[in-house]
């Protein structure tokens, strides 16, 4: 096919580019994609050697649509496309032995690496000082991604107590990890970082072999990545990077934005190329995002327009409570499938916290629309399956101590706890791994004879299924299931009534079937990076009927012909923790940005005046976000019964759509639920039909009054909780909106 004939002249100009460096800022829905396998496929045209190709992103998902489009256009062209902790997994395990790391390694997910980071603060005696294993996990993990090593952390985290914690736990927990064999996320970065960095045969053997590097997503780099880029890219500087600084959105887990900020004083000469034009949304949504992203200073200035229909306007609706957020959204839900052309499907429901999504559950069920919540338990966190993992973990590396105490007693096989911790012991004793010292279990002091027994049969079933680490996924799974007994007791279970968990199982053989079916001659090892490795998103399978409920963050390189983002208030989004700092408060810009430009047809905001969020009812204010819209592209709808006077003028660069809720006003009915009981005259303003707030029970409407004087009682119909009787000169309520 003619590779350029349907291509702008910016994206031509992308595509063409073959050696030096090149940075493509990619506006949002701009084609992004096209322009990287197209590029691919003109190198390999010219005769660039697919195998000096090397293409980099941060999802299966994503390396999984490049890979493809890439055979659509050169079938076997042996490019490498796959994630950044993919390609390290993949090289640690020829060059891990350089830094110590045994090529059998184990990967450990999150839970993993918590259990992990739990044990070691129990055996230094930190499960006690306040501070969470998540949250150690957590500094960890940032000092990781930042390069920064236990000693260095040890010395500069003096005076912060949750910090020092972290600092003492980091060096026992990487030791903890070594004895076992074993690496976490963000290992696998920083392992091939020391490879690079201390063997410069290695990194020149490498980048000559990577003569071309691609690296899409380049904005969400953090800098591990970026020293891996570098080192991959010296000696042949052929570096190609998109990505859209507009668009960061991982700062809090280690993405550095001035790695695309600098890429042109990093790489000089290097080429730029700017894609503004967007494919993907109406001109009215892109004019709200555009109107909202130019407040950010940090940033590439680029326009974007687009040859789109100007579509509806942008919708805002203010609600009461919610409670009514939920229902209405629920209710248009329905009404956009029964009505227009829409179905399921279409539609994408986006969060900034997880915790949102409870009441639009609700919601949801309550109207009979079918959804799927991405980023919940994932399939791979449910027990039954872990258990199944722990059994593969440890047939791949005998050393995983945390993948033997979960496979050991899955089935149960009569080893107590007793005898567990005298395995243990004995085995820290001698410096053994828990499976070899259980083959010695006779010879443990204290363990009897019956539970030595087993864990001799168990370390041989270990043997037998540590044969097949080589066969297909299918075929292990199966095997091991049948075996180790598993299934079977997986199936008296489902005898009485809990059939979920074997349906689970049978779910993971039959994706191991397809993963088979997708990677002829790959082995059970393989199976097991990829799933390990897998996000939430690339978990995330469409079936077709669903309404979607993700998080802002998830939503990312996704789109939807209709998208309903909820909760735009202050402390939600932008979030409590950026109030303080301007840099995090661009990145909620941003992220919002990102939650709007997912919409190609449809987009609808919502807030509402008071919420229930975490154990507490209270007044909200609208977020700060909503008055650097622009007012052209949009309309508003108050649904709460309460509406403000006009609101102040702003400058024409921030000021709110018409109709908005102004952010003093909203303040001040904050503040008017803890004002004292009303007396006197005060009592003539509760009449029916009045709309009122209660602290507790949020926004209601006065239905009656009964009596007279200062024992007058007023009736109020609450849109949460039903009718309440009040003695009003005793009561808190206070009037907001005229009957």
């Amino acid at each position: 096919m003619d590779l350029l004939s349907d291509l702008t002249p910016a994206q031509r100009e992308a595509v063409t580019h073959v050696r030096g460096p090149l940075l493509v800022l990619a506006g949002a829905g701009s084609g992004k994609t096209r322009v990287i396998t197209r590029r691919v496929a003109h190198m390999l045209r010219e005769g660039v050697p697919g195998r000096r190709v090397l293409a980099l992103t941060f999802t299966n998902k994503a390396a999984g649509e490049m890979r493809e489009r890439i055979a659509a256009l050169a079938p076997d062209s042996g490019v490498w496309v796959g994630t950044f902790h993919g390609l390290c997994a993949r090289l640690l395990r020829v060059h891990g032995p350089l830094v110590g790391i045994d090529r059998n390694f184990t990967i450990y997910d999150q839970g993993d690496r918590t259990r992990a980071i739990k044990d070691t603060m129990e055996r230094l005696g930190l499960d006690s000082a306040g501070v969470t294993p998540e949250r150690v996990e957590s500094l960890i993990s940032r000092a990781k991604n930042d390069m920064v090593t236990p000693e260095v952390m040890a010395q500069s985290r003096q005076g912060d107590h949750t910090a020092a914690v972290a600092a003492r736990v980091y060096g026992p927990y990487q030791e903890r990890l070594r004895g076992n064999a074993a690496v976490d996320f963000d290992d696998l970065l920083l392992h091939l970082v020391t490879i690079l960095k201390s063997h410069p045969d290695v990194r020149a053997e490498l980048d000559a072999r990577y003569e071309y590097v691609l690296v899409d997503e380049y904005q969400d780099t953090n800098l591990a990545q970026y020293a891996i880029v570098r080192a991959l890219s010296r000696d042949m500087p052929n570096i190609c990077v998109t990505g859209d600084p507009d668009q960061s959105i991982y700062g809090w887990r280690g993405a550095n934005l001035k790695n695309i900020l600098e890429f042109e004083h990093d790489y000089p000469g290097c080429k730029v190329v700017k894609l503004e034009r967007n494919y993907r949304s109406t001109k009215n949504i892109l004019e709200v995002a555009d109107g909202l992203i130019r407040h950010n200073v940090r940033r590439k200035a680029k326009g974007l327009t687009t040859e789109n229909p100007r579509g509806e306007p942008v919708e805002l609706t203010i609600h009461a409570t919610e409670t009514d957020e939920a229902r209405d959204l629920a209710a248009r839900i329905v009404s956009l499938v029964k009505e227009g052309d829409q179905t399921f499907r279409d539609i994408a429901v986006f969060v900034r916290v997880t915790a949102l999504t409870r009441g639009l559950e609700a919601a949801l069920r309550a109207a009979r629309v079918p959804y799927k919540v991405v980023g919940g338990v994932s399939f791979y966190e449910r027990a039954e399956i872990k258990d199944v993992l722990s059994y593969l973990n440890l047939m791949v590396n005998p050393k995983d101590d945390l993948a033997f105490l979960r496979a050991v007693n899955a089935p149960p096989r009569g080893i107590g706890k007793t005898s567990l911790d005298r395995l243990i012991d004995r085995a820290e004793a001698l410096g053994l791994p828990l499976l070899a010292m259980a083959r010695e279990g006779e010879a443990v002091p204290g363990i009897k004879e019956k539970p030595a027994r087993a864990l001799r049969d168990f370390t041989l079933l270990m043997d037998e299924l540590a044969a097949l680490r080589d066969h297909p996924a299918e075929e292990v799974l199966r095997r091991l299931q049948h075996l180790s007994g598993y299934h079977e007791y997986l199936r008296k279970d489902a005898k009485e009534g809990d059939e979920e968990r074997l349906a689970n199982l049978e779910e993971l053989v039959s994706g191991a079937r397809e993963f088979d079916r997708e990677n002829p001659g790959a082995s059970i090892v393989d199976f097991m990076e990829e799933i390990t490795l897998s996000t939430a998103v690339d978990r995330w399978k469409d079936d077709g009927g669903s309404v979607t409920l993700m998080t802002l963050h998830a939503a990312k390189g996704l789109e939807f012909p209709v998208v309903f983002i909820v909760g735009l208030e202050q402390g939600l989004l932008p979030h409590s923790r950026a109030k303080e700092s301007p840099s995090e408060l661009e990145e909620e810009r941003r992220l919002f940005f990102v939650g709007i430009t997912r919409a190609r047809r449809e987009l609808y905001l919502s807030h509402c005046r008071v919420r229930e969020f975490r154990g507490s009812r209270s007044a909200t204010v609208p977020s700060c976000f909503l008055g650097e819209l622009p007012e052209g592209p949009m309309r508003t709808r108050d649904l709460s019964g309460f509406h403000s006077s006009a609101p102040t003028r702003r400058p024409p660069e921030s000021r709110p759509a018409p109709g908005r809720f102004n952010l003093t006003t909203a303040a001040a009915l904050a503040g008017q639920a803890e004002a004292p009981p009303p007396t006197g005259d005060a009592l003539d303003a509760f009449r029916p039909g009045v709309t009122v707030l209660h602290p507790q029970y949020g926004l209601g409407r006065i239905v009656a009054i009964e009596g007279a004087g200062p024992n007058r009682k007023g009736r109020v119909a609450f849109t949460v909780g039903g009718e309440k009787l009040f003695v009003l000169a005793k009561s808190p309520l206070r009037p907001v909106g005229k009957p």
